[in-house]
């Protein structure tokens, strides 16, 4: 009996280890899965949002050596907005703008150019290092991606010569980027949408919660960045961001819902700028009853074209100067928002002519016609205000165009100021939101940081999840830009490298001198003398004056400059060389270029004057 049982034992024992053998391969990767592992996927770099900021910091964190790079993008492609813009990039002193003939552009110039047009509200610190690094994002493109641009460099946003052009717009970039990423072998999993960042007892950033085509799976990682874009397609975070912008539209890109802003905050991050983003007047019956888009709701034409606008709140008043609308009438939203709130409603009133519509050829949208009226009685009547009123509106305003200035809003002839004549037209307008400029709060190496400037470890962000450091003609050049410093940063920190400098000490190292155009220290000869330079849109001339060895008088005497650009420059320039008797004075604000080339025919007449 003894026997047999022992027989029994080591049967069912190799029976076990049989059995045991034979399910190895799946215990083991069930145990990996459940135990020996949290994770269902574990990386080193694990990038959320495939556009031009997350490619870009996937790219670079490969290079500096980091070997597990994933990208997770919940669209079908990658691209993001980068892939459907213009594919507009603005830079100076790159390998292109040296490539070809063009006006010197420096730092300081392109810094004080974005910081005027975005009207100072961006963080200074982080701007300068989207200025300082901006040519060399230019050349990386270039040199790491052979990203094909075109010859010339335009002046874009500005007066200046920055915007560089990818040849073949955003879809141009597809390609190379595509390459590069199968070159390095940087995985990219689409149709996956980030639900939750994870962090250990500690605060550091370890893993992400992703529904993918498979169901939701938690992905580990060693560093995470954000690049989910920002949240222009999400009004309801928007208003609650800043109530003030409740009533808002979103016509920005699809996917940017805020995913990044909230994932973060949720984990403690601050949250910046969020008062602070680009809306677009748009058609608020279309956008409201007709699920509007930004082209079936476009009223563009309407507000740019028109001489006699007026905008009017539910008392039939008006409360704005209506031309005062910079880019892409930025200058609007605040004081629509302001009588949208006042009011209760959502839109105010535009209203124009009958007249002025078909001269302009500005129809209303989506083959619907305006609200039209052969009185100002029976248009007060169609759009709900006071009669009175808005007959005192209207009779006001066009003794003020009669007057040839508008006393009560400052609106001016040269802004546009014409007669409203019967038969009038109107249509409720609403401001829409297209770009955002909040996001989540960073420092200088594109780390996340808490409202009492602590990092969340392991965790970056850059592009329009973070964008409190670009502005009309950066978006992508800071896109790209801050995607390399987050790639950077984040390798060092997963290959335990010590931390670079920041790189806003480059910014300072690097940026160029002022050029110095004309010793003033050299004798001069007195006399008059002439000298051309290529201006904007034509020759410009000068005549200098010197007398007792010093400038006496600057006349242009030839100019093809844009009048209502370099206006500032050609009144104010001539005169500051005579009073500092120096041809290296400050730029003009907002004329940079036709300052420059005044500058510079001064320059060529002194030295015909040196002795």
């Amino acid at each position: 009996m003894k026997k047999f049982v022992s027989l029994a034992l080591v049967l069912t024992l190799m029976l076990t280890m049989i059995t045991g053998c034979g399910a190895s391969s799946n215990s083991t990767d069930a145990n990996a899965e459940n135990t020996s592992s949290k994770y269902d996927k574990e990386v080193d770099f694990l990038v959320i949002g495939g556009g031009g900021a997350g490619l870009a910091a996937a790219i670079e964190a490969s290079d500096k050596g980091v070997e597990n790079v994933l990208i997770v993008e919940k669209l079908g492609q990658i691209g993001g907005t980068t892939f459907i813009s213009q594919g507009m990039i603005a830079g100076f002193d790159s390998k292109v703008q040296k490539a070809e003939p063009s006006v010197p552009t420096n730092f300081d110039e392109m810094y004080a150019n974005l910081m005027r047009n975005a009207s100072y509200r961006l963080d200074p610190d982080l701007a300068k290092i989207t200025v300082g690094r901006c040519g060399q994002t230019i050349d990386w493109l270039v040199d790491r991606l052979e990203m094909p641009f075109k010859d010339d460099v335009l002046v874009g946003y500005g007066p200046l010569e920055m915007m560089h052009v990818v040849d073949g717009a955003g879809e141009g970039m597809r390609a190379p980027f595509q390459a590069a990423l199968d070159k390095a072998g940087i995985e990219v999993m689409t149709e996956t949408t980030a639900t939750q960042i994870i962090t250990d007892e500690t605060g550091k950033a370890v893993a992400v919660k992703c529904n993918t085509k498979d169901g939701e799976k938690t992905i580990g990682a060693k560093a995470i960045m954000i690049a989910t874009g920002g949240y222009a397609n999400n009004p309801e975070l928007t208003a609650r961001l800043d109530p003030e912008y409740k009533g808002t539209y979103g016509i920005g890109f699809g996917s940017c819902t805020g995913d990044g802003l909230v994932m973060a905050s949720n984990i403690g991050a601050a949250l910046t700028h969020t008062d602070h983003l680009m809306a677009v007047l748009k058609d608020y019956e279309i956008m409201s009853e007709h699920n509007g888009t930004s082209g079936s709701a476009n009223v563009s034409g309407l507000i740019s074209k028109s001489s006699n606008l007026v905008f009017v709140g539910a008392d039939g008043k008006r409360f704005m100067n209506e031309r005062d609308q910079g880019y892409m009438s930025q200058n609007l939203n605040r004081p629509i928002f302001d009588q949208m709130h006042k009011d209760g409603t959502g839109y105010v009133w535009a209203i124009s002519d009958e007249a002025t519509i078909t001269e302009n050829k500005t129809p209303r949208a989506s083959e619907m016609e305006f609200i039209k009226a052969d009185t100002v009685d029976e248009l007060a009547e169609k759009i709900g205000v006071d009669a009175a009123a808005l007959n005192e509106t209207v009779t006001s305003y066009n003794k003020a165009v009669k007057d040839g200035f508008d006393a009560q809003f400052k609106r001016t002839p040269d802004q546009g100021l014409t007669e409203l004549k019967a038969p009038y037209i109107a249509v409720a307008v609403v401001p829409c939101e297209i770009i955002t400029y909040g996001g989540v709060a960073r420092n200088e190496w594109a780390e996340v940081i808490r409202a009492d400037g602590s990092i969340i470890e392991g965790l970056y962000v850059a592009g329009e999840a973070s964008a409190n450091s670009a502005y009309m003609g950066f978006t992508i050049s800071n896109a790209l830009t801050w995607g390399r410093i987050a790639g950077e940063s984040a390798a060092d920190y997963i290959l335990g490298n010590e931390k670079r400098p920041s790189p806003a000490g480059k910014t300072e190292e690097t940026a160029p001198e002022k050029a110095v155009r004309f010793d003033m220290s050299t004798e001069l000869n007195d006399g008059e003398y002439t000298a051309t330079v290529k201006g904007q849109d034509g020759d410009l001339t000068v005549k200098t004056t010197v007398a007792e060895g010093k400038i006496a008088n600057v006349e242009i005497v030839e100019q093809h400059e844009t009048e209502a650009v370099a206006k500032g420059a050609l009144d104010n320039i001539p005169t500051t060389i005579v009073s500092e008797n120096s041809v290296d004075v400050d730029a003009y604000t907002g004329a940079t270029l036709t300052s420059g080339r005044i500058m510079d025919a001064v320059a060529e007449c002194l030295k015909q004057a040196a002795k």
